[in-house]
């Protein structure tokens, strides 16, 4: 298999795979709550994370800018430090896993207003980084894109319906609404903020490096001032840390960055859609819970809101997995 092939099959799976491994992170804030505080948990999901990147940089020889850093470092603490710490104290409140995905994926419609706003609701062509680069507002693909993110949140609202009309608590939800307010500030940054020349000599593994470092700095601070630095003698604790370095910050971050910088900001936010039906087959695969019929039926829905949100490309414009780095933006 040639490189361009390899390339080519990541840009085809990297959407799917996003989803997956982004949904598994509400499963492991769940599989973490009964023995650790939100503090803990994300602190030494950092130290593992962290130090693995710190070691991987350092063996390639990877060297940053002090630009790069201050970027990368400011879209870490919105992210990932402020993201994961709304979502994993909303579910140490008592929100359902399910519950806290849905309003997590309101982000997709934040995102897409915010960014209309600035005459970008294209979820492609980022290499362009003009405004109104095709499909602003008032245009057809713009009116197609509105359309898919209301049927996306119906089919979000279809899937956790259940669980918000039994009431989940004030508190838990509010954090979750904070953490994707962060999320959104970050993707929204990320796409504005003009990227120095130097990340044209960066990637995705980069940028994974710079902001778990940061990360584990704001949760160092955060879990010593609070007096939870400790892990618990719970081997639960651990299993749940190797699930969320794994498979939600190498895997659910990784993608996250990889669709952003190849697809832009719009479209990784809407294939968020499909997070809280994911993220209720992995509660009912992990812990048993029930999962509804309408939690399939959201699951559909919301990948026909994505279908309608992708805008029709043709080949002069559409860009690809193996878009060289330089002419696209990074990502929070």
């Amino acid at each position: 298999m040639t490189d361009r092939t390899r390339r080519s099959l990541l840009g085809h799976l990297a959407p799917a795979l996003l989803v997956v491994m982004w949904s598994s992170g509400f499963v492991g804030a769940t599989f973490a709550a009964p023995v650790a505080p939100a503090a803990t948990t994300l602190l030494w999901r950092y130290v593992v994370a962290g130090t693995l990147m710190v070691v991987v940089v350092l063996a390639l020889g990877r060297r940053y800018g002090a630009r790069y850093l201050r970027r990368e470092a400011v879209l870490g603490a919105l992210g990932q430090a402020g993201y994961l710490y709304g979502v994993f104290r909303a579910v140490e409140e008592g929100l359902p896993a399910g519950t806290a995905a849905l309003l997590a994926s309101l982000q997709p419609a934040l995102v897409a207003v915010v960014m209309s706003g600035f005459g970008r609701t294209r979820g492609t062509g980022r290499g362009s980084g003009g405004r109104g680069s095709g499909g602003g507002r008032g245009s057809g693909g713009g009116r197609r894109q509105a359309v898919g993110l209301a049927v996306g949140f119906a089919g979000v609202a279809l899937a956790v319906g259940p669980d918000v009309a039994a009431g989940t608590g004030a508190a838990g939800a509010l954090w979750a609404v904070l953490g994707m307010l962060s999320l959104s500030a970050a993707t929204v940054l990320g796409d504005l903020w003009p990227a120095p020349d130097e990340a044209g000599k960066h990637d995705v593994l980069d940028s994974l490096a710079v902001q778990g470092v940061v990360a584990l700095g704001i949760f160092a601070v955060l879990a010593l001032a609070s007096g939870q630095a400790a892990p618990p003698a719970d081997p639960t604790f651990w299993l749940a840390i190797a699930w969320l370095v794994g498979l939600a910050f190498l895997g659910g971050y990784g993608m996250y960055l990889y669709v952003q910088r190849t697809r832009g900001p719009v479209a990784v936010s809407t294939w968020l859609y499909l997070t809280p039906a994911v993220s209720a087959a992995w509660a009912w695969a992990m812990f048993d819970q029930d999962l509804p019929l309408l939690a399939v039926a959201g699951f559909v829905v919301s990948l026909a809101g994505v279908l309608l949100t992708r805008p029709a490309r043709r080949p002069a414009d559409e860009t690809r997995p193996g878009v060289p780095a330089a002419s696209v933006r990074s990502g929070p």
